[in-house]
């Protein structure tokens, strides 16, 4: 959760509502941000820090190494394991290896056991680490000749070089923009010459970020670096906590310096403290306490706090926040403040609160296409998820647009590549979405979000000219195939042949059809596609009750031929999961544009499609547009393009169909 959780926002509540009324009014008065938090730091008292750990105890429960909690994740991977689940096996050893105390025999049983999960997920290199991980930790010389014969067994599959992923490790602003200033836009970015589209406008790597928590045995923080954000199978522990991991020891060594020698012993006292507080936290300690105001991150602590527009409870609420953890801070062993309440210590403080403002209108999500389970199906689906909140100082300085002109991407180490989204000339604002876009919600609602987060109004085109998704226009007369036309009072008429179909009816129509979609949706995720497909016909009958039917870009029928070809595609039915798909485009059009992000996706899956059908001249003739749109978004080198790439050489190199076994897993998006 981005702020603190319930009940320490309730417990910073009724702090509020005891103090004395003169107080309340003297603090709301505050608009520096050392007197906002010195005053705060008056009232938070070591009784806050102690509410605080029993807090998270009872909501985040604890992040201490216990033996006995990890081999019940152990016999919960053997039992995966058995059942040929190799991903959740290797999950459940992956905590079962956090959990241990060091240098303990459950430790490098849990390494030995993640081992054969990782070699039967063809992980070889992961897994003769782990088979080395567990020799170190004490394995038990009677079964020693198990991990003799895995290293053997991984060392005969492991190609003899091992060529690396290209990496773009440029850093920078494009010479072609600069930013500027102005009393109604502030600071903001600007084209200095022709930008094509496609080309990488910045290039930059968090100053900090934290993995967003989402929970449960395989939540996004179990399965990516604590460090560098990367999904890893391979994640390796702290030595002090069961919650901190990483992709590789470098990780876990630098994440140590930089922050976690003084975050570890804190456990989950931060998880309750919200992830803005956490992340405040960790750029402070990252500048060092000795160079809070040095130039190192000079663009950060100049990010806006607008600590004058945030209500007076909000403050608070961060103030204390950022007191009770300066005071828990004092009480660990590894303090980077000392014990004392010094200079120091209340600079830190400071900071902790400046950053936490600041966040609330400058934190970035960085998002991934992740699966939400671990399914091995042929077709997986994917959703766009945030699995870390981050700071990037040139980033926060563009301006927000509903209907952006550039893409984002992340990568490596979290790094953030902004790219053109379209061509832009000399002059022209670069800008990109802070969430509320025009093709998903309307523009009173837009405006409403950004003004109560940002404390702007949106002036950008879409608001001007009011480009809202419309769900009643796009439909058509069933009758004539002519289209519906406002007619007052929310009614619509048919202008060929005037048939009247009343808002109300047709409002019902709409919930019907999204109320299928989404037992559909669920139908699916349960591998039930001939029961989502038989309720999908179903729900096409209702166009034809209401005598209506959408048109090729309406939304509702765009997504209902899209979950049709995901549903034949579960069937293994390529050929009709491609029709269906193809008369989902124009809606995705339509409503992100021809070059959208979404319509690269689209195109992706279609050929997809083709490919896994054996129709070589339909995957050939799709293959060049998704790689365009998605190089156009996400750069040549990202992991759909080179599968784009590997797809087509296959079938230029071969002039047979192509069989069952070289289909290529569907990761379908939505």
């Amino acid at each position: 959760m981005d702020l603190p959780c319930l009940p320490w926002q309730d417990h910073v509540a009724r702090k509020w509502a005891g103090l004395e009324p003169e107080f309340r009014e003297r603090f709301k008065s505050l608009l520096e941000i050392e007197d906002v938090f010195e005053s705060a730091l008056s009232v938070t008292t070591k009784d806050d820090a102690a509410r605080l750990r029993r807090i998270s105890a009872e909501g985040h429960g604890h992040t201490r190494k216990d033996a006995a909690e990890a081999s019940a994740c152990r016999q919960s991977g053997n039992a995966s394991f058995k059942s040929g689940k190799y991903a959740e096996a290797a999950l459940h050893y992956s905590q079962g290896v956090c959990l241990s105390p060091q240098s303990s025999e459950q430790l490098s049983l849990c390494y030995a056991n993640r081992s054969a999960a990782l070699y039967h997920l063809q992980h070889y290199q992961d897994a003769l680490e782990d088979v080395s991980d567990a020799e170190k930790s004490g394995y038990p010389p009677a079964l020693a000749h198990k991990l003799a014969k895995r290293r053997a067994q991984c060392l005969a599959r492991l190609p003899s070089s091992h060529v690396g992923a290209d990496r773009d490790d440029r850093s920078g602003m494009s010479p072609k923009v600069t930013v500027c200033f102005s009393r109604e836009k502030g600071r903001h970015m600007v084209a200095t010459e022709a930008i094509a589209a496609g080309e990488v406008i910045l290039s930059e790597r968090p100053f900090g970020s934290v993995l967003v928590a989402s929970g449960g045995t395989f939540g996004t923080e179990r399965r990516h670096c604590h460090a560098c954000l990367k999904p890893a199978w391979r994640l390796v522990p702290c030595a002090g906590c069961s919650y901190a991991r990483y992709c590789a020891a470098r990780c876990r060594d630098g994440a140590w310096e930089e922050h976690h020698r003084w975050e570890c012993p804190l456990g989950a006292c931060l998880a309750a403290a919200g992830v803005l507080s956490h992340l405040a936290l960790r750029v402070a300690l990252k500048a060092g306490v000795a160079n809070i105001r040095g130039a190192a991150y000079q663009g950060v602590w100049g990010l806006l706090h607008h600590v004058e527009r945030h209500a007076a409870s909000m403050r608070f609420l961060c103030a204390v926040t950022a007191a009770t953890l300066r005071l828990a801070l004092g009480e660990t062993a590894t303090s980077p403040v000392g014990r004392e309440e010094d200079a120091g210590g209340r600079l830190l403080g400071v900071a902790m609160l400046r950053h936490a403002l600041q966040l609330r209108c400058n934190a970035q999500a960085v998002v991934m296409l992740q699966q939400p389970g671990l399914s091995d199906a042929h077709v997986q689906s994917v959703e766009e998820r945030r699995v870390a909140t981050a700071v990037f100082p040139t980033l926060s300085l563009i301006n927000h647009s509903c209907r952006p002109n550039t893409s984002l991407s992340f990568g490596a180490g979290g790094a953030v590549t902004l790219r053109a989204a379209q061509s832009l000339r000399s002059g022209q604002e670069v800008a990109h979405c802070y969430g509320p876009h025009s093709g998903r919600m309307v523009a009173g609602e837009r405006r409403r979000l950004l003004q109560e987060q940002y404390f702007f109004l949106c002036r950008c085109e879409a608001c001007q000219e009011d480009w809202s998704p419309d769900e009643q226009s796009g439909l058509l007369c069933a009758r004539c195939d002519a289209s519906l036309l406002p007619s007052g009072g929310g009614d619509h008429s048919c202008g060929s042949c005037g048939g009247v179909w009343s808002g109300g009816e047709l409002s019902q129509t709409l919930r019907d059809v999204r109320r299928d979609l989404e037992a559909a949706a669920h139908l699916l995720e349960r591998d039930q596609p001939g029961e989502a497909v038989v309720l999908l016909e179903r729900s096409q009958t209702r166009w034809r009750g209401a005598g209506v039917a959408p048109a090729r870009t309406h939304e509702l029928g765009g997504r209902t031929e899209d979950a049709l070809a995901r549903a034949h595609a579960h069937k293994g039915d390529w050929a009709r999961a491609a029709e269906h798909l193809e008369r989902s485009a124009a809606a995705v059009a339509a409503r992100f544009g021809a070059d959208s992000v979404e319509m690269a996706r689209q195109v992706a899956k279609l050929a997809q499609l083709h490919f896994n059908a054996g129709s070589r001249a339909s995957a050939l003739s799709v293959i060049p547009e998704a790689r365009r749109l998605l190089t156009l978004h996400c750069g040549a080198l990202c992991p759909e393009v080179r599968e784009l790439q590997a797809m087509e050489d296959c079938l230029r190199l071969t002039q047979m169909d192509l069989g069952q076994e070289k289909n290529v897993k569907l990761k379908w998006s939505f």
